[in-house]
């Protein structure tokens, strides 16, 4: 019998569509089809428009029951991919703080020197900023597995372009490889890791 590693895909839930939650996990199955890929999601139902913190199923809606199948699914896999794109409330963000700079340049430009009114803008806009490299909505639970990965010794590699998460020590420290900017460099580790031991 051929040797299938498996791979265990974590990455953002709550908050998000079907959609989004499942997409890019179908994306990267489907170009591994030699390996077997674990969602976190294969048996919680849609429920809604966006997936929450839980659900009133003690079989497998409460956090206590979420927990325990994750962690039984990670600590089975052989290696950890994890997924942090940038939050699209980042993105929202940028676009607001542009629109304020720019109001305010041309308020500068017209009036002259602004009162204290403008000041507080000033204020609000640089407020903005730090909650857009923050983030107002990144995958707690991701975290989560990629520390269960680290202290179990599982491989993982990790992808994300969300400038906070590419520098956070937890999210640069714990995973096995430099933090990759794309699902398919991910899947070229994942291929170049496990493709002979599949064959």
């Amino acid at each position: 019998m051929t040797y299938r590693p498996s791979l265990y895909l974590a990455g953002p839930i709550f908050g998000c569509t079907e959609g989004e939650a499942k997409d890019w996990r179908h994306y990267v199955a489907d170009r591994l089809p030699w390996v077997r890929c674990i969602s976190p999601l294969r048996c919680e139902p849609m429920i809604g428009a966006r997936y929450d913190v839980a659900y009133n199923d003690p079989r497998f809606g409460m956090p206590k029951s979420i927990v325990a199948k994750n962690f039984l699914d990670l600590r089975a896999c052989d290696m950890t991919l994890a997924y942090f794109p940038t939050p699209p409330e980042v993105a929202e963000l940028q676009g607001i703080i542009e629109r304020l700079s720019t109001l305010e340049n041309v308020a500068t430009d017209m009036f002259g020197q602004l009162d204290d009114d403008a000041a507080s803008i000033r204020a609000d806009i640089e407020t903005l900023k730090r909650h857009a490299r923050k983030g107002p909505q990144r995958s707690v639970g991701t975290i989560g597995e990629v520390s269960w990965a680290y202290a179990l010794r599982k491989p993982c590699v990790l992808v994300s372009n969300d400038p906070f998460i590419t520098v956070h020590p937890f999210t640069s420290v714990q995973p096995d490889w430099p933090v990759l900017a794309s699902l398919d460099e991910a899947i070229e580790v994942v291929a170049g890791i496990w493709r002979d031991y599949a064959a």
